[in-house]
């Protein structure tokens, strides 16, 4: 193995044979920290499980003191976090939020897109991803069963209420009591159905019910002919940016099967989090 030589003492050999002049070799020095810096965080993020200061330091090919004087300046930022006793490196709470913004703003579609399928080929039935950016959802994403005698008719890009949808209250059990009110205050309450909630109180009270649940029906609801189910889905920091939904036509709630759609659906949308950096304490 190579021999591993403290961070500072290694600096300080190539500053004093840097012909260049020292503010070059002050440049060159930082992005040398740099560089240890982006090799600790990615052999931590490729990690399965928290690293202990040894292993780290064998992967990364530096002495255990320099490794460790990085972490604490890191650890001081949230980008890294230890067990206890300091024991038990992994990426701290700011590298996963970094992290999962990041996925959530660019590729949350083409990440759940693999496990929407898989649910898709489980249940045999239409399942959605949307998100709440203002004061309805947007669909991201959808995938449904090839050749289905009948479509959902949803399309990429299209909106709904929150009032109504599955999805809607998924997401909106989750956010700011007030910032609901003032959604339903812009966007109303209409009537889809005969079995739409037209009333703030009696949605206040099904959100309640769905964070209680960890799930979100839509009984037909928004039509007559469809019920869904929608899981949360959350980030690194445990909030909820998204949700995932089973839609079925022609069956009611109360079906013998749904219960099997909820299970998958908070096991999908679970399945999508961890990608995000989210890790339930919850069992699935």
């Amino acid at each position: 193995m190579t021999n591993l030589i403290p961070e500072s003492d290694a600096l300080e050999r190539m500053g004093s044979a840097d012909s260049a002049g020292p503010d070059a070799a002050g440049a060159t020095s930082s992005v040398r920290v740099i560089d240890r810096t982006m090799s600790i965080l990615r052999v931590l993020a490729d990690s399965a499980d928290s690293m202990t200061l040894t292993e780290l330091s064998q992967r990364v090919d530096l002495h255990k003191s320099t490794v460790l004087r990085f972490l604490k300046t890191l650890e001081k930022g949230g980008f890294v976090a230890s067990g206890q006793n300091g024991k038990g490196w992994r990426p701290g709470p700011v590298f996963l939020d970094i992290r999962s913004r990041s996925i959530a703003r660019h590729d949350l579609a083409g990440l759940a897109r693999p496990l929407m399928e898989e649910a898709c080929s489980q249940t045999g039935e239409t399942i959605q991803l949307a998100i709440l950016p203002d004061t309805s959802i947007v669909y991201l994403a959808k995938v449904e069963p090839l050749d289905p005698p009948l479509r959902i008719n949803t399309q990429i890009g299209a909106r709904r209420p929150i009032h109504c949808t599955a999805l809607g209250k998924a997401i909106a059990a989750y956010r700011d009591p007030a910032e609901v009110e003032a959604i339903l205050k812009e966007a109303g309450m209409p009537a889809f159905t005969a079995r739409t909630l037209t009333s703030a109180e009696a949605l206040h009270q099904a959100l309640a019910k769905v964070r209680a649940d960890g799930f979100a029906v839509d009984d037909r609801e928004y039509n007559d002919l469809v019920s869904c189910v929608a899981a949360p889905i959350r980030n690194g920091e445990g909030t909820v940016v998204a949700a995932l939904s089973i839609s079925s036509l022609g069956q009611t709630a109360s079906a013998p099967r749904f219960p099997e759609l909820i299970a998958v659906a908070r096991d999908t949308a679970a399945r999508i989090g961890e990608l995000l950096g989210w890790h339930s304490q919850t069992p699935r």
